[in-house]
């Protein structure tokens, strides 16, 4: 009999280890790590940041999408084995030589001494989970200026170039002599964005200009933290600047809901004669003759009707008075309010002209139109000029241009009303100046929020309007006037000649406001060419030679508008590679241009401030505050870098950066002076002040207090001033004036105060 066989000891399972998902710092702390690689967000943020370092499984942790060749030698020769133990799919192909890549994101490299990925070395599929690993692992970003990874020092990387050496085994060898870029190599970039809120509420700010240059100052926040630590008084005046940066009409009358409206409400909203007189004559001067909406001739026969009829409002439309009341809106802010109220004979809320734009809205609303005509466009043309004049729903700008645009195409507008024999040569020309205004709104607001324009080129035949005045345009003309040529000024030279850039101007914003910039750098050159081409050929109109001051008035105004509105497609093109010409000398040109650009912007601001404030308030717009921006940048980086790699004009031309520096103050004047008549904008003037503190602190350190407590005054200054402006309203509430109500409040509590709010908006 067989002895029965004892079954063999079973081995004890042996528990796999868990992989460390941590550096050698994070664990030992038992901190919660984001596995940044090569240095960890918390290292980097601490004292030691040379300390962070991971055991040789990390690459174990890291998606598939990662080519071995392309880690750092930090990894050792483990690379190649661990990314083969996670199943890696990824093929190798030799990398073009022609295509220049840039990092996996927008902005998240910190340094060259991250892992550099190249399309080349990913396939299609892998190239999508490399993205969602970025956003998953490394979090979705917030504001530009809150991220440290939006601070990096790269925009455009070059991919290194791998050569096979054995096909039979497909092994690479790095080459260390990388040729540099030229200027017929692809371009690949993910441009910077700035995105607030978190999971699905979100607010995004696309790649526009301010996406970049915030980036670009990683010590501001540091600077902020400064000035509030800088008194150790924090209990005097926050209050009342937080709701300074709120806005002051929360209560009144924004809050407060519109009633229906008819013909007889909006009639009563109404000023006097006088007034409405002096605020039609501030619109036709310094509105219309940018944006043509109205024909004058037609407008102020009907407006003399409306007097005739204003006490019997059955005889009036009340889409005229509609119209009128957004009108006045729009020129409110360039009046005088104490010379209104003289002409008024009675006092005016401060507030007036938000009710005027709320009860036309709300009557628009309620009219339940079917079928737009050009009075309808006229009206939602006027409401969201009006609106931006007031600072009312900026945020939704983007969505009303683009319904506005639509509802247009639904009309027709976008088709050249040639092509249509029911049309009568007056309304044929009307329509085309109504939607050239129309796609240049929108164009506008893509710029400001860094968003593609609601339509291209294509989507479009519509001819320009004519270069004639509004009295040689009859309506019940048989044919049109005769075109008259550029170089005499009529009511139409600004839409006639904006109009012939306008398809560069589209190409120019839906390219840099891709979610990848793919171009070579010749069409940059290529297409800022074209634009200066079209700069340089603004008619010269002599001013002093049209005869009234109004008429002066437009001339310059034109000629400004025409120059600011090119200049910021161009600082849109070339601000991204402005930024990187430092470290990539191909880009030496865009910042050579972009100088000469802000410059230009800023120089003509400070004219028209020195000749009159309705021209300074009218030339005021968001390429005012990109040049603003772009001159801080530009001087924080001569200043942080000594002269080395910058600009040679700012290093070697004695007295540039003051030059710079003055204009820039001056800008900040006119912005201080236009935030102060908005519903908000104090949050704005707060940040633009300590930027330009932190510029003149790098350029001149001796002088870093005097700077600090310079931003302290202008904001205490600029809320004191608010204040006042208001100190008699009601929609102030029981608060009033907080604060500010007496002068016995020590400056140094100022100080502290100051900024304790909007430093922890810059965190937040």
């Amino acid at each position: 009999m067989m002895a029965d066989v004892q079954p063999a000891p079973q081995r004890p399972v042996r528990k796999r280890r868990r992989r460390t998902i941590a550096c050698s710092q994070c664990r030992s702390r038992k901190l919660k790590c984001d596995r940044e690689y090569p240095t960890c967000g918390r290292c980097q943020k601490g004292k030691a940041p040379a300390k962070c370092s991971y055991e040789d499984g990390f690459l174990w942790q890291q998606p598939s999408t990662l080519n071995a060749s392309s880690m750092p030698e930090r990894v050792g020769g483990s690379a190649a084995t661990a990314v083969a133990a996670a199943g890696a799919t990824t093929q190798l192909h030799r990398v073009d030589r022609s295509v220049a890549h840039p990092t996996p994101d927008s902005g998240i490299s910190k340094s060259s001494s991250r892992p550099q990925l190249t399309d080349s070395t990913i396939t299609c599929p892998v190239a999508e989970k490399r993205d969602r690993f970025l956003e998953t692992v490394l979090g979705a970003p917030k504001a530009a200026v809150n991220q440290d990874f939006m601070n990096g020092p790269e925009l455009l990387h070059r991919p290194r170039q791998h050569t096979a050496t054995n096909q039979e085994s497909h092994t690479n060898s790095v080459q260390d002599d990388v040729p540099p870029v030229s200027p017929s190599q692809l371009l690949d970039l993910s441009p910077r964005i700035m995105m607030r809120g978190r999971d699905t509420k979100t607010r995004f700010n696309g790649s526009g200009i301010l996406a970049n240059l915030i980036a670009q100052f990683p010590d501001l926040r540091a600077f902020a933290e400064e000035i509030r630590l800088s008194s150790p008084h924090l209990s005097a005046l926050r209050p009342d600047l937080m709701r300074v940066s709120r806005g002051l009409w929360k209560a009144q009358p924004l809050s407060v809901p519109v009633p229906d409206t008819d013909t007889a409400s909006l009639i009563a909203l109404l000023p006097s004669r006088q007034v409405v007189d002096e605020l039609v004559i501030l619109f036709l001067t310094h509105v219309e003759s940018t944006h043509r909406i109205l024909h004058i001739p037609s407008f102020l026969r009907d407006l003399e009707e409306f007097w005739v009829h204003k006490s019997t409002p059955h005889l009036v439309l009340p889409a005229f008075v509609a119209q009128l009341l957004l009108v006045l809106a729009c020129a409110w802010n360039l009046a005088d309010l104490t010379a209104l109220e003289l002409k008024n004979g009675s006092s005016l809320r401060c507030y007036t002209a938000i009710e005027w734009i709320m009860y036309a809205e709300k009557w628009i609303e309620n009219a339940h139109i079917k079928r737009s005509d050009i009075t309808v466009l006229r009206l939602h043309i006027l409401l969201i000029i009006a609106q931006n004049s007031l600072g009312m729903k900026r945020s939704k700008a983007w969505l009303s241009t683009a319904t506005l645009v639509k509802t247009a195409m639904l009309a027709g507008y976008h088709r050249d009303p040639n092509l249509y024999s029911k049309i009568s040569p007056f309304n044929k020309e009307m329509r085309r100046r109504i939607w050239t205004t129309i796609v240049e709104l929108d164009l506008q607001v893509s710029f400001e929020r860094g968003m593609p324009p609601s339509l291209q080129e294509s989507d479009y035949d519509t001819a320009p309007p004519l270069n004639v005045n509004d009295a040689d345009l009859q309506e019940a003309a048989e044919e049109l006037p005769q075109e008259r040529p550029l170089e005499e000024f009529t009511d139409c030279s600004f839409q006639v000649v904006l109009t012939q850039t306008l398809h560069l101007r589209l190409r120019a914003c839906t390219l840099m406001h891709s979610p990848r910039i793919r171009c070579r750098y010749d069409e940059i050159l290529r297409l800022d060419w074209e634009l200066n081409r079209h700069l340089s050929k603004i008619p010269n109109w002599k001013s002093a030679e049209q005869g009234s001051i109004q008429m002066g008035d437009k001339v310059i105004l034109t000629r400004a508008m025409l120059q600011n509105k090119i200049g910021l497609s161009l600082l849109s093109i070339h601000t991204p590679f402005a930024i990187e010409a430092s470290r990539e000398p191909l880009f030496t040109p865009s910042a050579r241009a972009r100088l000469e650009l802000v410059t230009m912007i800023l120089s003509t601001q400070r004219r028209l401030y020195e000749r009159s404030g309705p021209l300074s308030l009218c030339n005021l717009g968001d390429w005012t505050v990109q040049a603003y921006c772009s001159v801080c940048q530009l001087l924080h980086e001569v200043a942080a870098s000594h002269g080395v790699n910058s600009i040679s004009l700012l290093h070697t031309l004695p007295g540039l950066p003051e030059s710079l520096i003055s204009l820039v103050e001056v800008a900040l004047t006119c912005l201080e002076t236009r935030l102060r008549q908005v519903i908000k904008g104090a949050k704005e003037y707060f940040f633009m002040s300590t930027i330009l503190a932190l510029v003149k602190t790098k350029l001149w350190p001796t002088q870093a207090t005097a700077y600090k407590q310079e931003v302290v005054e202008r904001v205490i200054l600029f809320a004191q001033t608010l204040f006042s402006q208001h100190a008699n309203c009601s929609h102030l509430g029981g608060l009033g004036m907080g604060n500010f109500k007496t002068n016995q409040v020590c400056r140094a509590s100022f100080t502290s105060t100051l900024l304790y709010g909007y430093v922890s908006d810059i965190k937040s």
